[in-house]
Formats: structure tokens, sequence, C-alpha cells
């Protein structure tokens, strides 16, 4: 039984994680002083993703929201130490959609991966997009 969790853990990280990806551009959010959020403007194209870090806190309530141009544009939040192709992400945009909201389990950089879906990362798609960050204190 433990085997077969763990196949099923190792499948859809591999599900979710863009074939043939190339280096992710890494970008840190930061927001205006006084702000308690903060939009990022990209495009992604084919294979390319990019990782935004965002420094937070154990406790407090992250919202991160994405609008993309294509259907086929999503994210993933990994936690504090991981990573993309390493780690199972804390949310995964193509089963939860293009909103996040939760408590953080762990204080540290989280980051936010913006990838398309293989299909349209093979048909060398383009989308653009707004990456909407909030954080909130409990």
């Amino acid at each position: 039984m433990r085997l077969i969790s763990t196949l099923a853990v190792l499948l859809i990280g591999l599900a979710v994680w863009p074939a043939h990806a190339q280096e992710a551009v890494t970008k840190r959010v930061q927001f205006a002083a006084g702000q308690s959020g903060a939009t990022m403007s990209g495009r992604i194209k084919g294979y390319e993703s990019v990782h935004y870090l965002l420094g937070a806190m154990a406790g407090q309530r992250m919202t991160v929201e994405l609008t993309a141009s294509s259907a086929s544009a999503y994210f993933n939040i990994f936690a504090p130490g991981d990573r993309p192709g390493e780690s199972t992400a804390l949310f995964i945009g193509t089963t939860s959609g293009s909103r996040f909201e939760g408590i953080l389990p762990a204080s540290g950089d989280y980051l936010v991966q913006v990838f398309l879906v293989r299909s349209a990362a093979r048909r060398d798609e383009t989308a653009d997009y707004d990456l909407m960050f909030r954080i909130a204190s409990p």
C-alpha cells in the first residue's frame, strides 16, 4: 500500500511538471512600503516557466491568483525549501484552479511556478498573465 501511495505522489508530480522544462527565470516579489500585496505581470512561451519567490511567515494567510490570456497557463506553489521536479507542490493549479488561499505552514521563501501545460508547450503557445500576491496576518 505504501508503494502505491509513493508511486501516486510521484506520478502527480511528473504530470504537473512541464516536460523538457527550460531554465526558469526567477523573480523576487516585494511589496511596496505599507502594502500587503503586489501584482506581477509577464509572458511565458512554450516550455518556459517563471519562478516567483515570496517571503512569508508561518501562520500568515497567503492569496495567489492567476489571470491569463490562455486557459493553458497555471501555477504551482512550493513550500520553503521545496523545488519543482524535486518536491510535491503545496498547491497544484492544474487540479485546483487559478486561485490559492491558505494559512502558511512554515516560514521562508515560497516558490510560485507559472507555466503552460505540456500540450500547449508542445505547440509553442504564448500566454500573457497577471499574478496577484497578497499576504495577511492572522
